[in-house]
């Protein structure tokens, strides 16, 4: 058997549907995993928002996303059982990406598996990190070295009057003044 994976299931749930059907809704869908296997970690919900085109009629959906472990029998099961609910407009399921959610679950084991993650990825670097520093090191290494600014000369009639020398370089971060000629 394999090893479960993170999930997220989206749907949108029509805006006709109410408070406590929408609960009955969320209840029932969690059930639905867990009846085939799979362990709930959270529901989040995203409120009501307008839809990027209309759906059976509908401009506005409730946007809800269900997070669980699972295989794939778990996502057909799930993938079966919202196509068949009349109050859910659209639906996908998704392998989570970690990275995206971390902080996000409102379940216990989602955000103690997040915290792993994070602790885990800062204590070990990966192979990009390492061979990231190795290139920076060599590009230090071998880099050139950067030439000394050029000196101002100083003329003898400046030198007397303890002004410095004027070039024809502008400061540097300035512009050099516009000259007639």
């Amino acid at each position: 058997m394999s090893e479960p994976t993170l999930y997220e299931a989206v749907y949108i749930i029509n805006t006709s549907v109410s408070e406590e059907e929408t609960e009955q809704l969320i209840g029932s869908l969690e059930a639905a995993v867990e009846e085939v296997g799979g362990e709930v970690l959270g529901t989040r919900d995203f409120r009501t928002r307008r839809l990027a085109y209309p759906i059976d009629g509908q401009t506005h959906g409730t946007y809800k996303l269900l997070y669980f472990y699972g295989t794939g029998a778990v996502v057909d099961h799930m993938l079966a059982d919202m196509s068949i609910r009349q109050q859910i407009l659209r639906s996908r399921v998704f392998v989570a990406n970690m990275q995206a959610i971390i902080g996000g679950l409102e379940a216990g084991r989602g955000e103690e598996e997040a915290e792993a993650v994070e602790a885990a990825e800062a204590a070990e670097p990966t192979e990009a990190t390492e061979a990231a520093a190795a290139t920076a090191e060599e590009a230090v290494t071998e880099a050139p070295e950067t030439p000394e600014p050029p000196e101002v000369e100083q003329t003898e009639a400046t030198e007397e009057a303890g002004e410095p020398a004027q070039s024809d370089e502008a400061p540097s971060g300035e512009e050099a003044p516009a000259t007639e000629q």
